[in-house]
């Protein structure tokens, strides 16, 4: 239940009230509404990059136009889209920004430019928001370029890596193997005429193939299986484990070589688009009106709370 005091308080000082609500709601309207609509444009400029391939520290090669299982690149997507917003990366665009003239702080370009994953497609949207079209243009190409080269000098330093572990593996294999050969061509050097002789026959009777190296290893096999020599099994059986392993290393190095891998991991889909941002729906006047009335309306009862104060003091005396 409202207290008598109050009801006589809205009642001789309705009048106080409702100028002082009546002022606010004037004023949230004209000066309030024409401020706001004077405040300085924003700008947006967006582009998106697409995610190519992946070079893992594997050798193995994803692209997006394989038809395997897709999770490995698009957790990559996310991954590269996540660095634009680690504090390494922010501070070297806002290095790069500074060599352009666009000078603000890493809380300011944090806050300015945002990255969007969209794994499912291998994409990712860059946006940037300034003050001028052309200030927002030039901090999302920034970014861009700056991701871009991350990405791309990271792949680099996996492929160097790739072919320096590679140069070992085949500098080992190559001894190994020169080893092996050796060791079967003086183990071949101790058999006998009439085994050699044996053993061509059956190869002549198989047909020679065009593959000069299976048949020679096959050649060999029947050597030792006429000859019931084990060594030379053993002997003949490593060159061919070694022979393959040097051709998987000497494929796969091909598949991360400069002549497969041509452009960047991650290209421009659609270039840079800057358009205004529209102002908040929020500063309509009805919205002003009915804020700067509220305001008015405890600002009112406030005001009459005193006038009677100071009416009831001066009535005492």
């Amino acid at each position: 239940m409202i207290p008598e005091q109050y009801w006589r308080i809205a009642r001789r000082w309705f009048w106080l009230i409702g100028a002082v609500a009546f002022a606010c709601m004037l004023f949230a309207v004209v000066v309030v509404g024409q401020v706001a609509g004077k405040s300085a444009p924003t700008y947006n400029a967006a582009l998106t990059l697409g995610v190519t391939r992946i070079v893992s520290f594997g050798g193995t090669i994803t692209q997006g136009g394989d038809p395997g299982d897709p999770i490995l690149l698009s957790n990559y997507t996310d991954n590269i889209a996540s660095r634009g917003s680690t504090p390494q990366f922010v501070s070297m665009l806002n290095a790069e920004l500074a060599k352009k003239g666009v000078i603000m702080t890493d809380t300011q370009v944090s806050r300015k430019v945002k990255y969007t994953s969209i794994p499912g497609l291998f994409r990712i949207d860059i946006t940037a928001t300034a003050n001028s079209p052309e200030q927002a243009q030039l901090m999302a190409q920034t970014a861009s370029d700056l991701l871009t080269k991350d990405v791309t000098d990271e792949e680099t330093r996996i492929r160097t890596a790739l072919n320096s572990s590679t140069d070992q593996q085949q500098a080992q294999l190559l001894a190994r193997l020169n080893t092996v050969y050796a060791s079967r061509t003086a183990r071949l050097a101790t058999l006998g005429q009439p085994a050699l002789m044996e053993a061509l026959d059956n190869m002549v009777r198989r047909g020679v193939s065009a593959d000069l190296t299976a048949e020679f290893t096959t050649l060999v096999a029947d050597l030792a299986r006429i000859t019931s020599d084990t060594e030379m099994t053993v002997l003949n059986s490593e060159a061919t484990s070694l022979e393959q392993q040097l051709a998987r290393l000497s494929e796969s190095r091909r598949g991360y070589s400069d002549e497969i891998l041509n452009g960047t991991p991650v290209s421009i889909v659609d270039p840079v688009d800057t358009s205004p941002v529209p102002l908040a729906s929020s500063l309509r006047s009805r919205d002003l009106g009915v804020m700067g009335l509220i305001a008015g309306l405890v600002l009112g009862w406030i005001a009459a709370t005193i006038a009677d104060g100071w009416a009831f003091t001066n009535r005492m005396e």
